[in-house]
């Protein structure tokens, strides 16, 4: 027969059940960190979508070529350059975020806006052989799917795209 004294020892170096508390007490750790990495991978895939989109925008504006420009100034210039081609922009204020606003609406895009779009390098009479840039910003709302409360709640994400006219040969 056993003293007391073993059957104490034997019991405090028993380790049966010892894994179902670990079970416990990492399942919630290991569970919110899948969360988080969800949530994480979701919100890189929104700002890839919001930089794509940004860059069919401002291809939209670049295809909105100013065609009376392409036919009165088609001369080559002393070097054999081409001459640049003028996009489109409101004559006032030299924007485009309507063209840009209009590509997102024709494609049903509801979750994001056009924030900035800008013309830089039109040609003009007097530096005609250069090429335009649009540079477009807009934002997409983005929405966590589990980790919200960690986050804030929503938020936005950023995206920017460039373009440059060109006119095939």
């Amino acid at each position: 027969m056993r003293t007391r004294r073993e059957r104490l020892r034997a019991a405090l170096r028993d380790d049966r059940g010892s894994l179902s508390m670990a079970v416990v007490i990492w399942a919630p750790v290991v569970v919110l960190l899948m969360a988080f990495l969800v949530d994480v991978g979701l919100l890189i895939s929104d700002r890839t979508d919001a930089s794509d989109l940004a860059d069919q925008a401002a291809r939209r504006v670049a295809q909105n070529v100013d065609q009376a420009w392409l036919k009165t100034h088609n001369t080559r210039g002393p070097n054999g350059e081409s001459p640049g081609i003028m996009v489109d922009v409101d004559p006032g204020t030299g924007d485009c975020v309507p063209t840009a606003q209009q590509y997102l609406v024709d494609n049903a895009i509801q979750d994001a806006t056009i924030t900035s779009c800008r013309v830089t390098g039109n040609p003009t009479e007097q530096n005609l052989y250069v090429n335009p840039r649009i540079t477009v910003t807009l934002q997409m709302l983005y929405k966590p799917m589990f980790v919200g409360f960690a986050l804030k709640g929503d938020s936005t994400v950023t995206g920017t795209g460039t373009a440059t006219p060109v006119i095939p040969k």
